[in-house]
């Protein structure tokens, strides 16, 4: 039995999906819920063993070890959230373990790391009150050193055996940050399939930036590099549907501003096929993160066909241009002309052909489950 320490949050039944697809029966889900759950379970009818519990309760704990003992393995689906690093800090697990690497763990709890670039820090905590300036500024500092030492122990203390990405070039920067030798296997949620590529012929003329209302976007900087680039007949998506609420209202603002009218904020819940219209409509995807985030964005943009703009500082620009893929640097290629013009017809079936061999969904499936499978024998 595979023990699955995961959240209740927005990708979590794609996740049971893939997982029950894998390993049929062979699977049970222990579902940390916090505040208001995201998921109407009762719908679901997931065959399944799901199993609910309330974070940081004496509930959770117990339901955390009994499950652990009998399981042949336990992957923990991100460990950034604060529950799961003081439940490895408690608990001693005598069964494999294995995690899969989000990006917060190194680039959020990390204090060494700035993932913030000028104008969106500066613009940002001026708008703060002095109550959330204080708490942003030395207390979530405080914080983020706290469970940084966590993870780190966590590491080193071999609690977490194996660390589960595609992005080699992440698990270099967490060997660095860390001082830490790690095993690593291969793993992603993402994989190539109908849904993530519109059937509907459209012109691409309009832009998207960023994917959630998270200071890492740097939407800010971003907004500065396009404010002199003309607009006409086109319009500018802002996905802000999760994330800093505060953070959102001055994105907003500031987008208006730059913009005007062919400002559009996306602040609702889309469905996958609603976000892939609008994305399948965009000739540009900008993503300002200094940081490895949105990687499920861009390959679905990647797929439909967008010229996509990265930081080079960026894992996912390093490794998407390792496998072949054509993608642009903010840095180098935003100034040139005809920046914001659509990628070619040859250059849109290169993009969507190596998305085809390295992660339709066949592919991907086979190699987790190789992974998986290979963890366990060992």
């Amino acid at each position: 039995m595979i023990l699955h320490i995961i959240d209740d949050e927005k990708f979590l039944v794609s996740i049971i999906e893939l997982f029950e697809t894998i390993y049929s029966q062979n699977n049970v889900f222990l579902v940390g819920v916090d505040k208001i759950g995201y998921n109407d379970f009762e719908k679901l009818k997931l065959s399944t063993n799901i199993v609910f519990k309330k974070v940081n309760t004496e509930d959770y704990q117990r339901e955390y070890i009994n499950l652990s003992r009998s399981a042949n393995l336990v992957l923990f689906h991100n460990v950034y959230k604060t529950y799961k690093l003081k439940l490895l800090q408690k608990n001693a697990i005598h069964t494999k373990t294995a995690w899969f690497f989000w990006g917060a763990e190194l680039y959020g709890l990390n204090p060494r790391y700035n993932a913030l670039l000028p104008e969106t820090k500066k613009a940002y905590l001026k708008s703060l009150s002095k109550k959330q300036f204080i708490k942003k500024t030395t207390l979530s500092k405080l914080k983020k050193q706290y469970y940084w030492n966590l993870f780190k122990t966590a590491l080193k203390q071999n609690k977490l055996q194996y660390t589960l990405t595609n992005i080699d070039e992440d698990v270099s920067l967490l060997e660095h940050y860390t001082q830490q030798k790690l095993k690593k296997g291969w793993f992603t949620y993402y994989y190539y399939n109908d849904t993530v590529k519109s059937n509907v012929k459209v012109e691409k003329k309009h832009i998207l930036i960023g994917n959630s209302s998270s200071e890492s976007n740097n939407h800010l900087d971003a907004f500065n590099l396009l404010k002199d680039t003309g607009f006409q007949n086109k319009k500018v998506y802002i996905p802000l549907n999760y994330g800093d609420e505060k953070y959102r209202e001055l994105v907003i603002k500031q987008s208006r501003g730059v913009f005007g009218d062919c400002a559009v904020p996306l602040t609702e819940f889309l469905t996958l096929n609603e976000y892939t219209g609008i994305i399948n409509s965009c000739a540009v995807l900008i993503m300002n993160h200094r940081r490895q985030q949105a990687f499920n964005t861009i390959m679905i943009a990647l797929a439909n066909g967008c010229k996509v703009f990265l930081r080079q500082e960026n894992t996912i620009y390093k490794m998407l241009k390792r496998e072949g893929f054509v993608l642009f640097s903010i840095q180098e290629d935003i100034d040139n002309p005809g920046a914001f013009n659509s990628l070619t017809q040859e250059q849109q079936d290169c993009n969507l052909q190596l998305i085809q061999k390295l992660y339709n969904k066949h592919i991907v499936f086979g190699k987790i489950k190789v992974e998986i499978q290979k963890i366990m024998d060992e």
